[in-house]
């Protein structure tokens, strides 16, 4: 794969350069000499028509080299036809034989290494832009046929058009009007060219359909933790091989969420085949959350890894409220117990409407106070779209009974994974803490065997445990001094040492070292820790439909 990259990238920067030299070429004049003989060989429109179709052809060849550097293959016979009518117009305008040669070196370069150029695209440009184009061309080749009429004084008709074009001035601009005409159309054509080579656009969803097949996938293989937040409404799904992954695509990356959920021994195919089909759309691929039991898989694919941080998780049968380790945990809940605060339990299937009312009032008023919504591979969006039997949903209401807080815990194979908590009003320091020690006593009542509760980004470089040495230390505390204010990376890294968790590596697989930037920004977007063009609609609560997790009604 390095080699492919690095022929297409030097491809590209030859390419551009020829360009450059073209165009620079055509706005010069020739030597004088080469001049005289080819007065005597050509008729005398002929090398200033060249000189003015080579400088069109060397801006479109800039035009696209973007495309060539990024893989696109339908921009690799483009750039071959340009070059081979550059070579062309090099001798016709100027006998540039050495130019020639080394436009008709690029093309054979490029015919020879188009397998390096696996992205596909539109294939077809907008029609409006199109229209345009030939509506520029039109008009320029209107004002050409009305030129010679300004010049000719012979007859009434052409007399009366040049006297009124002298009179309003325009019979010396009208070089400059063509001239703007021409330029007009050729820019419209390099953006119809442009979109051309455009990768296609993705929905970004899924259908009913679509949902309910990827749930029961989820359902009987979402082993991992961020299994079951690949249903989340602003993602689209790609089946293969029996399994599906979730993916959204950001400025021609498809993002895709965690690891492919498939049976046991064929995610390799399922990724392969997302590999092919986003490649066939035009897209690059990068996978945000994968876990440390896949990272051989993808390496096996050509895709390389980078550790992006942890994921704390608890095994409810070893936690216990006892001991000093523990003791602000076991005084946060004290504590809200003699405040008068309740924490209640319920299943996704017991939530009646009385109560998704009060869930969905709180939801909105906790998305009111905020500007912008993080999460993506580990977040529902505003609650699970439709809870199931095995979703839980920690509550707490104040001592006035009113509902204050909300924790959602995503059911997938008998385990739970955090997914999102709500928090309105004034509440007490160690809500949160109290809520999660309430569902890991039902999680071990029940015999679930692994509570998740977050994935901390960067946050291996912040333990003190992995960060070996004093220097690495110093490097890990420099960069969250950085990057902590945004990302509040340490503060998550502290909450979840609370419950003395274990912690499991997440990565990020890029397909280059050379897109890995493009790849962070892409998935910093979907997180929502930078804008998007465009920022996904999430859909409200809908009522589940049936009933499995028993009530629980605890005092905290």
């Amino acid at each position: 794969m390095w080699r492919s990259l690095t022929f297409r990238h030097l491809a590209a920067l030859g390419v551009a350069a020829v360009a450059i030299e073209a165009a620079l070429s055509a706005a010069t004049p020739n030597r004088r000499s080469r001049d005289r003989v080819i007065a005597h060989i050509a008729p005398a429109l002929l090398p200033p028509l060249a000189h003015l179709l080579a400088l069109i052809i060397g801006v479109a060849l800039i035009v696209l080299v973007p495309r060539l550097w990024r893989g696109t293959s339908t921009a690799v016979p483009l750039a071959i036809a340009g070059l081979v009518a550059l070579a062309v117009l090099n001798i016709v305008k100027g006998l540039d034989w050495d130019e020639a040669l080394l436009d008709l070196s690029f093309a054979g370069l490029l015919a020879a290494g188009r397998r390096a150029f696996p992205l596909g695209c539109r294939n077809r440009p907008r029609l409006a832009v199109v229209g345009a184009a030939l509506a520029a061309w039109a008009l320029t080749y209107c004002a050409l046929l009305v030129d010679p009429l300004t010049s000719d004084r012979g007859h009434t008709l052409k007399h009366a058009l040049h006297t009124s074009l002298a009179h309003a001035r325009l019979d010396r601009a009208w070089p400059v009007i063509i001239e703007a005409l021409i330029a007009s159309a050729v820019a419209i054509s390099l953006v119809a060219i442009r979109s051309l080579l455009q990768p296609i656009a993705a929905a970004n969803s899924h259908t009913d359909e679509q949902f309910r097949a990827a749930r029961e996938i989820v359902a009987s293989h979402g082993e991992d933790s961020l299994s079951p937040f690949i249903l989340r409404p602003d993602k689209a799904f790609h089946f293969a091989a029996g399994g599906v992954l979730a993916y959204r695509v950001v400025g021609e990356i498809a993002v895709v969420s965690g690891d492919p959920v498939a049976p046991p021994g064929v995610e390799a195919r399922v990724l392969k085949s997302f590999v092919q089909f986003a490649h066939r759309r035009g897209w690059r691929i990068v996978v945000w959350g994968a876990s440390d039991r896949r990272v051989e898989m993808y390496r096996t694919l050509g895709l390389h890894a980078l550790r992006a941080g942890e994921e704390a998780f608890v095994q409810p049968a070893t936690f216990t409220l006892q001991g000093r380790r523990v003791r602000k945990l076991r005084q946060s809940v004290h504590r809200l117990g003699r405040r008068g605060w309740h924490i209640t339990a319920v299943g996704g299937g017991e939530l009646d409407p009385e109560l998704l009312t009060e869930i969905a009032a709180v939801e909105t008023r906790w998305r009111s106070q905020r500007r912008r919504i993080l999460g993506f591979a580990m977040g529902m969006g505003p609650f699970l779209p439709a809870p199931r039997d095995e979703d839980l949903f920690v509550l707490a209401r104040a001592p006035e009974g009113d509902l204050r807080a909300v924790m959602v815990f995503a059911g997938h194979c008998g385990k739970l994974s955090l997914e999102s908590m709500r928090r309105v009003g004034d509440t007490p320091n160690g809500l949160n803490e109290a809520m999660i020690c309430h569902a890991l006593a039902l999680a071990r009542e029940h015999q679930v065997p692994e509570v998740s509760l977050n994935y901390a980004g960067l946050g291996h470089l912040f333990r003190e445990e992995e960060a070996r040495g004093r220097t690495s230390r110093q490097l890990a505390r420099a960069l969250f001094g950085l990057l902590g204010w945004r990302f509040q990376m340490a503060r998550l890294v502290r909450f979840d040492n609370k419950f003395q968790p274990e912690w499991r590596g997440r990565f990020l697989i890029y397909e280059s070292l050379a897109g890995l930037p493009h790849a962070v920004i892409r998935v910093l977007q979907v997180e929502g820790y930078l804008p998007q063009r465009t920022a996904p609609r999430l859909p409200v609560l809908r009522r589940p439909r049936s009933a499995a997790l028993p009530q629980t009604d605890v005092a905290a």
